[in-house]
């Protein structure tokens, strides 16, 4: 299968690696069981598509660039996919999918203010190592209806872990102002919008911000985010 070396991304200090998508599917090729040659075949199109998007994105791929990725003929190609809207649909949604799962997993089993910092160290390891990706979601989100219709669920749970969580260990009352699941919303959209802006649109604004670094600009949003929780300042900061 032809696909192209690639820089791993940097630790996400505590929180863990964050790898370029495509090289997590691409390990998937020798560490699981495929019940036949197309299911294979398929699979290496998953990993294709998820390396083309990342560095071509979404408006500019061709399928003809996904084929040339997974060394397959062009015919191979709609034996599986109708377009290139239907594997992009599949690839981006896992994607996030795998971004959940991982954040979860960073977040367990360490104190209040632990568990939010390396839950955002791991998104600004996340975004830096798959920023072609995460422009592709935000672009199919704003075109395709369809994937809309699938994302939103899975976000809406995302959403309600959140705000669990604030309800069970934060300090942000029902009296006060809007309700957990709009605290979930807003907290979550700081961070991504945040993230996208500097990292992915690499947006000049950001430059003068006196953050000297990935770690940084973790630590900034996770003083934030617990501030606005627990409504006081961080232990021992």
């Amino acid at each position: 299968m032809a696909v192209k070396a690639q820089q791993k991304a940097a630790p996400a200090g505590n929180g863990g690696k964050a790898e370029k998508y495509a090289e997590h599917l691409a390990v998937g090729m020798t560490s699981r069981s495929f019940a036949s040659k197309g299911d294979r075949t398929k699979y290496r199109l998953k990993i294709a598509a998820a390396q083309a998007l990342e560095e071509i994105g979404y408006q500019d791929v061709k399928v003809s660039d996904i084929c040339t990725y997974a060394d397959v003929a062009l015919g191979t190609f709609y034996v599986y996919y109708r377009d290139k809207n239907e594997i992009a649909i599949e690839v981006v949604l896992d994607f996030v999918e795998h971004l959940y799962d991982r954040a979860r997993q960073v977040g367990r089993g360490t104190g209040e203010f632990d568990a939010i910092l390396n839950t955002n160290r791991f998104f600004v390891a996340a975004y830096r190592a798959n920023a072609g990706l995460m422009q592709c979601h935000l672009q199919l989100q704003s075109q395709l209806p369809e994937f809309r219709q699938l994302w939103r669920p899975r976000h809406q749970t995302w959403i309600e872990n959140l705000a669990r969580s604030i309800s069970r260990r934060g300090n942000y009352k029902e009296d006060m102002p809007g309700s957990a699941v709009a605290v979930a919303h807003a907290l979550e959209g700081m961070v991504f919008h945040y993230l996208y802006a500097v990292i992915v649109s690499r947006d000049s604004l950001f430059d003068q911000e006196g953050l000297s670094g990935d770690e940084d600009l973790a630590l900034m949003l996770s003083t934030l985010w617990y501030r606005a929780v627990y409504c006081k300042d961080p232990p021992g900061r």
